[in-house]
């Protein structure tokens, strides 16, 4: 849903007051606008709570309408040191901030902890937010474009994957596509010879068309969906300004 006049007036007022900067409570997810459900909280809160069990890392999600009189990515990165999202020793926490579009763009905010800087370099984080959830922000799918982009940040912060193999993967998407497209050429080459050395003189071919577009691949699956507990807690962790932002 998106906001009211009367609580946009509101959240106007209040979310860009100079300094603002929310409260810490112990959970991860944190919707300051009202755009999800209650079950799309539900279900990212355990998945990141899941998450944060079994690797220690911490990923905040937040959605809110301003940022204390701040541009979006100095938000972020005080947000992750004031609250030390992360570890003490490993600061391996990720901070996601959405202001979703209304009467001004919309923005997203990638930022990574010290710790997760080389895991999640700055071009990475600006292609999933591109690729990604921009995508899936232009449809309102605010909750999907979120899951999207964990179904990419999770499995690389607990070094399932890597920048490195996102980068072959695509590569490779290319590489068959072109090598698609060669084949496709030399199927019509072949039977424009054949047909020209039978004497067939026939009606005139329609045109065809090739087209494809060569997005992201999606790694869907991996969600951490175990019996947990509460969320214990932020463990202390920096922010050093890494990541990366994205409008629409």
């Amino acid at each position: 849903m998106l906001l009211t006049a009367t609580f946009a007036a509101y959240a106007q007022s209040q979310y860009d007051e100079t300094g603002w900067l929310p409260s810490k409570e112990d959970h991860l997810v944190y919707d300051y606008y009202g755009i999800l459900s209650d079950t799309e909280k539900q279900q990212l809160e355990e998945r990141l709570v899941a998450f944060d069990d079994s690797t220690s890392n911490q990923i905040v999600v937040m959605f809110t309408p301003g940022f204390g009189g701040r541009d979006i990515s100095s938000f972020a990165f005080e947000l992750g040191d004031e609250w030390g999202i992360g570890q003490n020793k490993l600061s391996n926490g990720v901070v996601i901030v959405v202001k979703p579009k209304d009467q001004t763009d919309g923005q997203v905010e990638i930022a990574t902890g010290l710790g997760l800087e080389g895991a999640l370099p700055d071009i990475f984080c600006k292609r999933i937010i591109e690729d990604v959830m921009i995508p899936h922000f232009r449809d309102n799918d605010y909750y999907g474009a979120v899951c999207a982009a964990l179904d990419i940040i999770l499995p690389v912060c607990a070094g399932e994957y890597s920048y490195s193999q996102y980068k072959e993967d695509n590569s490779m998407s290319l590489g068959s596509l072109v090598l698609a497209i060669f084949i496709v050429a030399a199927i019509f080459w072949l039977v424009y010879k054949l047909d020209k050395s039978s004497g067939s003189h026939g009606g005139g071919h329609g045109g065809t068309y090739y087209g494809g577009n060569t997005r992201m691949s999606s790694w869907g699956g991996t969600s951490w969906s175990g019996s947990s507990g509460g969320f214990g807690g932020f463990g202390g962790g920096s922010f050093g300004g890494g990541g990366a932002s994205g409008r629409w």
